[in-house]
Parts: structure tokens; sequence; C-alpha cells
């Protein structure tokens, strides 16, 4: 590849690890990479770019590209990058700490990515993997948002919200202050064997003092298979849970959908991201039930959930073209495919 080739990063990045690929100017990947999690209010700005800044050198690398190359555009599509004085603190940061980094940047949170790679003329995105987050972008671009708030006030229905809710609901039943209506015999023998503890008063110390939100998340990996392969009511009435809240989010910002939006043919067009949704028929029963309860305020009465085929991060590679200037030719149609249809 010619270095003077017009080269463009897409960097989508979430609390536990983030990925980058750079895309030629048809659309093509040509290098890609793979590290840590950039969560800005995990890390800190300039730590955050540091890392993008990094992939970006070993992802031109990688495409076979001088190191120094100037990227034409970078999207960075990251948790935490949701806020207009955060997206502004960050691309000064690009351009203060590695000024030869790219000519554009774009910044935005991790729901812009897989909506940019699947749906370009407006939908939802919803989130929920280690933490969870759902955003509205209208065909007039004009936006809202619900969720991604962290996991001491928010990330309901994600994987660390199921993780605490078992390990609060165990601690509850084992206290004597409220007793659970299932058995929580096989969610403490989960949650000990996850953790590799032989006592509750052991848990503390990876709620606290050793705190990691990504290794603590894992726990619903195993929450999951409990659900999915034993049956167990209790695994399973968590995970119904968390289908609810997952609907919620869509009932919050339904007031700002456009008609087109509710209207189109399928429905609602959702993209769905993060590891959870590998649980979809755990979660399923307690979605509809949301949804379907709502309807007469909400006005969604169809519904489609999708799932990316391409990767997140050309969208975001999208997104800092559509910086330069550029519209990438991505072809949409081969980009997500439907999992879940419904009408209420």
């Amino acid at each position: 590849m010619s270095p003077t080739t017009h080269v463009y990063g897409g960097v989508e990045g979430g609390a536990t690890n983030t990925k980058l690929v750079i895309v030629n100017a048809e659309g093509k990947i040509v290098g890609r990479s793979e590290g840590e999690g950039t969560n800005q209010y995990l890390i800190g700005v300039d730590e955050c770019i540091r890392r993008v800044h990094n992939l970006v050198q070993i992802g031109l690398s990688n495409a076979g590209l001088p190191t120094d190359t100037v990227l034409e555009g970078l999207g960075m599509s990251l948790s935490g990058g949701d806020e207009e004085p955060v997206q502004l603190s960050m691309s000064e940061a690009v351009r203060r700490n590695y000024p030869n980094l790219t000519k554009h940047v774009f910044v935005g949170s991790d729901t812009r990515s897989a909506l940019a790679s699947a749906l370009p003329t407006g939908g939802v995105v919803l989130i929920c993997g280690t933490g969870s987050n759902c955003q509205l972008i209208n065909p007039d671009g004009t936006m809202a948002r619900c969720g991604g708030w962290g996991h001491l006030i928010g990330d309901e229905a994600s994987a660390i919200w199921i993780s605490l809710r078992a390990v609060k609901i165990l601690f509850d039943h084992e206290d004597n202050f409220i007793l659970s209506r299932h058995s929580t015999d096989l969610l403490k023998e989960t949650i000990y064997e996850y953790y590799q503890i032989q006592s509750q008063a052991e848990v503390l110390d990876h709620l606290y003092t050793n705190f990691d939100k990504a290794y603590f998340s894992g726990l619903c990996r195993e929450l999951a298979r409990a659900g999915l392969e034993k049956g167990d009511p209790l695994c399973c009435s968590i995970f119904k849970e968390a289908g609810r809240l997952l609907a919620r989010h869509l009932n919050a910002i339904s007031g700002k959908m456009s008609k087109d939006l509710k209207t189109r043919e399928g429905g609602l067009p959702v993209v769905c991201m993060g590891s959870v949704f590998n649980s979809w028929t755990l979660l399923e029963p307690g979605f509809v039930e949301e949804l379907r309860s709502r309807v007469a305020e909400t006005g969604i009465r169809e519904i489609t959930l999708r799932r990316l085929n391409a990767e997140a991060t050309v969208g975001a590679a999208a997104l800092g073209a559509k910086a330069a200037g550029k519209d990438l030719p991505i072809d949409y149609s081969q980009n997500s495919t439907v999992f879940f249809h419904t009408q209420f």
C-alpha cells in the first residue's frame, strides 16, 4: 500500500476492551488492533487517548504502513464519550498530545459506531455488555439517550448489574432480610465457584478492596449457564428482570422517537450489542412483557432487533471519515442480521 493512501481509523471501546481498524478510502479494513478498555471515567482522558494512540500505531503497522502515517480521519466511539464537554475534552487531548495522529477527529458514545455500521438513516442502539446504554438517533439527526451512567447508579440489565443483583439476592436471603421465592442453592454454588471463595464474607474483597468491574461481571456468564443449561428458576428470574429493564430503556426514549422510526417496515429498528444478548432466550420474556404493557403510552407496536455482522469499528471509521468530509462506501444491507421481531 502506498504511504500516500488516505486511511481512516475507527475505534470502538468499552470499559473492558477496545478494538481499532484502519480502513482505506474504499471502505476495506487493511489493519487492526485490540487492547485495554478506554472509558475515560475509569482511566482519565489522557490515558484514554494514550491507549487509542498506541492502538493506532499497532493498527498502522498491521496494515503495512509507517507508524507515523497521519490518518485522514479518526472516529472514536467510546464508553464514557456521551456528553459534549467530554467529547471536546477528548478531541483537544488528541490535538494537544498527538498532533500528528489525525487530521480530523470524531468522538461519540459507544453506541454511535454500531448505528453508523447498520442503520445510517436512524434507529436505536441498545448496548448490554459489561455495562448498558441506549441511544436514539432520528433520521433528522436529533438524539436522545437513556442509561450509560455506570454501575453505581445505572448499567441496568448489564453483566455488572446481573452479577451484583445475584450477589445481593444471596446476601439478603442468607441474612434472612429478604427471602428468595426460589431456592438459592445453585446461585450460591455458582457465585462461590466463580469467585473461588468459601464464605459470604469473602465476596467483599471482590466488591471493594480488589473490585474489578470486568472480572466481577464475568459471573454473569456462569449465571446464564445456570439458567440456560440447568433451568435454575432464580437465575432465570434475574435475567427476566434484566429483559424488562432493557425494554424500559426503549420506553423511556419513545417520546423522542420520530414517527418514521416507529412505522418503518418491521417496526422500530434496534441494533443490539453486548455479550448479555447471547442469553436472549432468558431476556425475551421480560422484554416482551414490558413493551406490551406500555404500547398505549409509547406507540411502539412493532420492533425488530438486529445483530451486527460487521465490526462496529467500521462504523466508527465511517464517522471519522465523515468528519473529514468523506463518505465511505459501505454495503449496509450486509452489516446486520435480524434475530428477533414481534408485533404487539
